[in-house]
């Protein structure tokens, strides 16, 4: 994973088409799902195919970043990305995420939910091993959300939620639904961004999550406007772990993520909405 990483911090974030860089999330989503002998094929198969990608600037200690002023300029995003490394550096990477990905919720959206899907993965890679190239990814990720930030939809101040996590994926097998409706990438992002908070909110206040939840619910409610639901889900289906290998093979990573976020919905929850998820972006097992 270590090295995986290491080679994704040479390529850029985005690729000639405007489309996002998904080598490192992918990676990380085949380490959960068991499949560590694929990691080193995906990460140099990304590589190959995405460009070169900025050199982090170091801050000047001399001048305080103003991090507000540079929110959402993407010219800027090389000192983004010098600004987390020195923070992790100095702060240490959860209180990095404590007070950032609150900042950065509002902008939950952005990039169809990249930044936050990618800070999600590296949070998740950091916390189980603290390690130079994961610390390196965590900048990137949270550099590239702070670089791209664009405000969503306004969201509604909520009131208490007594288990946030568990709201999360239940938002996430809504999504699931629409998705299942109507299998496009649009769709399966209103699900892989759910749970990238899921990932989250253990990292931040209490308020944050709620906070984080509202936003998630928010950008919902824009996202499948008018759309269709599926109905009844069969309630017997079993979650099939040979799913994983099926999408390791694929070179597609939005089935990787789509797979790994159904499995931990499943864990979650139980809702068989999310099996259904994973065996149609598998190709219907």
């Amino acid at each position: 994973m270590d090295e995986a990483f290491d080679r994704m911090a040479a390529t850029d974030f985005e690729l000639s088409n405007g489309f996002v860089n998904h080598g490192p999330m992918a990676c990380e989503a085949l380490a959960v799902l068991g499949c560590v002998e694929e990691i080193d094929g995906w990460a140099r198969w990304f590589a190959r195919s995405v460009g070169d990608g900025p050199t982090p600037v170091a801050p000047n200690p001399a001048v305080e970043f103003d991090w507000q002023g540079a929110l959402g300029d993407y010219a800027r995003l090389p000192e983004w990305l010098g600004y987390f490394d020195a923070a992790i550096a100095d702060a240490g990477w959860s209180s990095v995420v404590e007070l950032w990905v609150p900042r950065l919720v509002p902008a939950l959206s952005t990039a169809l939910f990249h930044g936050a899907i990618r800070t999600a993965h590296a949070v998740r890679a950091i916390d189980h091993a603290d390690t130079v190239p994961r610390r390196s990814e965590l900048a990137r990720a949270l550099g590239y959300w702070a670089a791209r930030f664009r405000s969503g939809q306004p969201a509604p101040e909520a009131g208490p939620v007594h288990e946030v996590a568990r709201s999360v994926s239940e938002a996430a097998a809504n999504a699931a639904r629409f998705y299942l409706a109507s299998p496009n990438i649009f769709n399966l992002h209103g699900v892989t961004g759910a749970m990238a908070l899921e990932l989250l909110v253990d990292h931040i206040p209490a308020e944050a999550g709620v906070a984080a939840l509202a936003q998630v619910r928010a950008e919902h409610a824009a996202m499948f406007a008018g759309g269709d639901q599926v109905g009844m889900v069969d309630a017997g289906a079993p979650w099939d772990e040979a799913l994983a290998q099926v999408v390791a093979s694929s070179r597609d990573a939005h089935q990787v993520k789509l797979v790994e976020a159904c499995r931990r919905g499943v864990a979650s929850i139980g809702d068989p909405v999310f099996v259904a998820a994973a065996e149609q972006v598998a190709g219907g097992r």
